[in-house]
């Protein structure tokens, strides 16, 4: 399995862990830089989910609370809400659905914007991720999209500007629709240049671990709706799977916490950056490949 990680392009972290049903004994089955940070792509919706939870239980939220999409709160796709019609409501539930089982954007940033940017920094924070910091101010997908391939001169500012300003830049963000449309969206990698989200494998499992020590019944749900990127895995072998992918030009990440029938949990992280997006794109295959197999491996 290391030697096909090697054969990936660009730059590889991953981390693999078993745990017996006993909870103790976690085996590291692989681990390849896992200490490095790496950009996530929609991987960074696990923080959100997680800030989400954080709210709810401390009675500052509740899943069935609403949601309104307006001209201001569309993103791009991934996802189905930025079709929505202005005044279209949705639940804090519903939301959080859409942006793990199918990354929806706009439903991500609406969350965002209920808990606030430094509810998502300080859940990263609770969750034991390496440097927090490095998401100092959180971007949204919206603020994403508008920095990366919107208009050159807003892009040379927020590189140029100190946290502060940065913040006054996603205020103006904030506050006017989305500039920027999908035919915008070059191949170009923008995390070259700091524009994604970051952590290290490490760093997702144990926002993965955290989700689940949660015991929120809707959360488990919620991560469990979509076991990823249309792999086939064996559900008599695990009943549960949680996932969360994410892709962005040269960025591609696949991240799993499973638990199978026997009580055995397996975590799979696989973070894959290079500054070449065409290489990830044909690699795409491969990778997803490379989970089921390690699925395979550890059962």
């Amino acid at each position: 399995m290391t030697e096909r990680l090697d054969a990936l392009p660009g730059e590889v972290r991953a981390l693999v862990q078993r745990t017996p049903a006993s909870g103790t004994g976690t085996e590291t089955l692989i681990d390849a830089d896992s200490a490095t940070l790496a950009p996530l792509a929609s991987a960074f919706k696990l923080y959100v989910l997680l800030a989400v939870a954080d709210a709810v239980t401390a009675g500052e939220l509740a899943w069935d609370d609403q949601l309104t999409v307006d001209d201001e709160a569309r993103s791009l796709p991934s996802g189905e809400l930025q079709d929505a019609p202005t005044g279209t409501t949705v639940t804090v539930e519903e939301a959080a659905s859409a942006m793990i089982a199918i990354s929806d954007n706009t439903a991500t940033d609406l969350l965002v914007a209920r808990v606030g940017r430094a509810a998502v920094t300080e859940a990263m924070a609770a969750a034991g991720h390496s440097d927090p910091q490095t998401n100092v101010p959180l971007l949204t997908t919206k603020d994403l999209f508008t920095l990366g391939w919107g208009d050159r001169a807003g892009r040379d500012a927020w590189l140029n500007a100190g946290t502060d300003e940065r913040l006054d830049i996603q205020q103006g963000i904030d506050a006017a629709p989305l500039a920027v449309d999908v035919a915008d969206v070059t191949p170009t990698a923008v995390w070259v240049d700091g524009l994604d989200w970051f952590a290290s494998a490490t760093d997702i499992a144990a926002v993965h671990e955290a989700l689940q020590q949660r015991s929120d019944p809707v959360v488990r749900s919620i991560l469990g709706a979509n076991p990823g990127a249309g792999l086939t895995f064996d559900s008599a072998q695990w009943p549960y799977i949680a996932f969360k992918g994410g892709s962005s030009p040269g960025v591609l990440t696949g991240t799993w916490r499973a638990e199978a029938a026997d009580g055995t949990e397996l975590t799979v992280v696989l973070l894959l950056s290079s500054s070449d997006p065409g290489a990830l794109t044909a690699a795409q295959g491969d990778f997803f490949h490379l989970a089921e197999d390690l699925f395979r491996l550890a059962a």
